[in-house]
C-alpha cells in the first residue's frame, strides 16, 4: 500500500479535495501535518520553527513513497526534509512568491527557486501558474497541468430559468481578506442602488476584514441586502450557488480558482477581476464579465450589463457547465492525476 503525507493548511476547501482525491484512488488514508494556525506574526514565526523541528523529527522517525505539499514557499520547502522517494508540489497562486515586491518577495523567489528545482513533481492547477514555475527553474517535464476539478454529483447544474432578476442576486465565496476586496464589491452594490437597482449579496467565509464590511454595510446603507453567511459545511455551498444568478470575485491576484469553476458548474454567471488566471476561462461579455482590479464603477456597470442581457446570461452559463464537463470533472481528473504520481513513484522504485 502507498504511503502518503500531506503537508498543508488541510482546513482550507483546496487542501480537502486534493486529499479527498487522492484517498479515493489510493484507497488509504494520508497522514497529514501542519503548522499550528496563529494571528500575529511572531507567533506564526515560531509555530513554523517548531513544526519544521516536528518536520525533521519526522524525517528520522519515518519514510513515505509520496509527499504532497502545497504552496511551495512554505510547505513545499519542508518538504524537502522529509523523507519521501517522491516529492510533489503544488503552487497555489499565480506565484507562490508573493507579495513580488520587497524584501519578502526577494526571498521567496529564492525559496521558490531551491523547492522547484529539487522536487519530482510542481503541480499547477493551470497554465498561467506555468510561467512563474519555469522562471523559478522548474524543469518542463517536472509539470503537471490539471486542476483537481469539480465534484459535478455535487455541484449540480441549476437548469432554472436565468431570466427572473428581481431582486438581483449575488455570491462571494472568498474568505473575507483584503485582497479579496469585498469592500469595493459593497461599494458597487451602493451605486447600484442609488441608480434604482437592488442587488441582494450573500458573503460565504470568515476573515478579518468582517468587522470592518459590516460597519461599512452600516455606513452605506446596505445592509438589508447584504447576508454574512460565515464558515458553511461545503456541502451547503451548491444549494447557495444555485440560489445566485451572480458569482462575484474581485481579488488583486489570482490563481486558479476553484470557486470560480464551482460558480461555473452550477450556473452563477461570473463576474470577476481581468486578471490572466481569469482571461485563461472567460471572454469578455461571452461566458463572464472581465472587470478591472479596483475599478468599482466598472463592477457596477458588469452587473448592471449581467441584470439587463439574461439572454447572454443563459447562454454563457450553458457554455461554462459544458466546459466544466470537459475540462473539470473531479473523478476523472483525480484518477489523472495519482496515475502520474504513480509513474513517477514506479520510476524511481526501478
Amino acid at each position: 500500500m502507498v504511503k502518503i503525507l500531506f503537508l498543508g493548511e488541510t482546513y482550507r476547501a483546496d487542501a480537502k479535495s486534493w486529499i479527498k482525491g487522492i484517498e479515493k484512488e489510493s484507497g488509504t488514508r494520508l497522514e497529514t501535518m501542519e503548522i499550528k494556525r496563529s494571528d500575529t506574526r511572531i507567533s506564526r514565526i515560531f509555530n513554523a520553527l517548531f513544526f519544521f523541528l516536528e518536520v525533521l523529527r519526522t524525517k528520522f522517525r519515518k519514510s513515505y513513497d509520496l509527499v504532497l505539499a502545497e504552496r511551495a514557499t512554505s510547505y513545499g520547502l519542508f518538504s524537502l526534509f522529509i523523507n519521501a522517494k517522491v516529492r510533489i508540489v503544488a503552487q497555489q497562486g499565480i506565484t507562490d512568491a508573493f507579495p513580488e515586491e520587497g524584501f519578502s518577495g526577494f526571498y521567496k523567489r529564492i525559496i521558490q527557486r531551491i523547492v522547484y528545482q529539487n522536487v519530482d513533481l510542481v503541480h499547477a492547477w493551470g497554465h498561467v501558474m506555468t510561467y512563474a514555475m519555469l522562471y523559478s527553474g522548474a524543469a518542463p517535464h517536472k509539470i503537471l497541468v490539471l486542476p483537481k476539478g469539480i465534484n459535478l454529483n455535487l455541484y449540480r447544474f441549476s437548469d432554472s430559468s436565468r431570466n427572473d432578476f428581481l431582486p438581483l442576486s449575488l455570491i462571494v465565496t472568498r474568505s473575507l481578506y483584503e485582497l479579496y476586496s469585498h469592500a469595493s464589491i459593497l461599494k458597487s452594490i451602493a451605486i447600484l442602488k442609488e441608480s434604482g437597482l437592488k442587488v441582494n449579496a450573500v458573503l460565504v467565509g470568515e476573515g478579518p476584514e468582517k468587522t470592518n464590511l459590516i460597519r461599512l454595510c452600516k455606513d452605506l446603507a446596505i445592509e438589508d441586502q447584504v447576508n454574512f453567511k460565515g464558515l458553511i459545511p461545503n456541502d451547503q455551498l451548491p444549494d447557495l450557488l444555485g440560489n445566485s444568478a451572480l458569482y462575484v470575485a474581485f481579488p488583486t491576484t489570482e490563481g486558479v480558482s476553484s470557486s470560480l469553476f464551482e460558480a461555473m458548474a452550477v450556473g452563477c454567471f461570473p463576474i470577476v477581476s481581468d486578471l490572466p488566471a481569469n482571461q485563461a476561462f472567460l471572454s469578455q461579455n461571452d461566458n463572464g464579465v472581465l472587470v478591472p482590479t479596483g475599478d468599482v464603477f466598472k463592477l457596477a456597470e458588469a452587473i448592471r450589463f449581467a441584470a439587463e442581457n439574461p439572454q447572454l446570461v443563459e447562454s454563457a452559463v450553458s457554455k461554462n457547465r459544458e466546459y466544466i464537463e470537459t475540462h473539470v470533472d473531479f473523478n476523472k481528473n483525480m484518477k489523472t492525476i495519482y496515475q502520474r504520481y504513480l509513474d513517477l513513484l514506479a520510476k524511481k522504485s526501478d
